[in-house]
């Protein structure tokens, strides 16, 4: 059984032909993956054997780190109400949500994997569309935590002038998803 809230303000509900369209997805890609595997398998078995025990070395190099962010999603959530959420980083903040949110997610370097369950949460506790979508976006792609390493290999001026247009692109984008939720509703 899977219960849904739709929105902030209504009432959530059961929504047993929703729970299954969102498996049907996952379930798709996986079938396309094992058809795949199998036809490597099929033409060469070495590479086969090192594509499975590859994909199996990665999932349990990833999985602490994943339970940990789960964890400390549990945590954090627990600390902070939805109601503070929804008041700084919610449609009554403004632009100085929006554009805090767009800042502090640039100083982070979340792998996609973490950032957008993280940025699904902002949603659920009040967080507006568009300060959620710089989050997912800025989070992922504009950090600066790369900017020694590129620096040292591509020179001063490429990390500057990436990460710039990366910002920009990902206010952009923030602000674009904004106007599209507003504009639909």
């Amino acid at each position: 059984m899977q219960y849904r809230g739709y929105g902030r303000k209504t009432q959530r509900r059961y929504v047993p032909q929703e729970s299954m369209k969102n498996l049907l997805f996952p379930i798709g890609v996986n079938g396309v993956v094992f058809i795949l595997w199998l036809l490597l398998f099929v033409k060469d078995r070495k590479k086969g054997m090192l594509a499975i025990r590859t994909g199996w070395e990665t999932i349990w190099s990833m999985l602490p780190f994943i339970l940990i962010i789960i964890g400390l999603i549990g945590i954090g959530s627990s600390f902070v109400n939805p109601e503070s959420i929804a008041r700084y980083l919610g449609d009554q903040a403004g632009i100085k949500g929006f554009l805090f949110v767009s800042l502090f997610s640039s100083l982070l370097q979340i792998p996609g994997i973490i950032a957008f369950p993280i940025a699904a949460k902002l949603y659920e506790s009040g967080a507006a569309v568009s300060t959620v979508a710089v989050f997912a976006c800025a989070s992922t792609m504009a950090s600066i935590f790369t900017f020694p390493l590129e620096m040292k290999y591509l020179g001063r001026k490429f990390p500057v002038i990436r990460i710039g247009l990366t910002y920009i692109l990902c206010v952009v984008v923030g602000l674009g998803t904004g106007v599209i939720v507003h504009l639909l509703k």
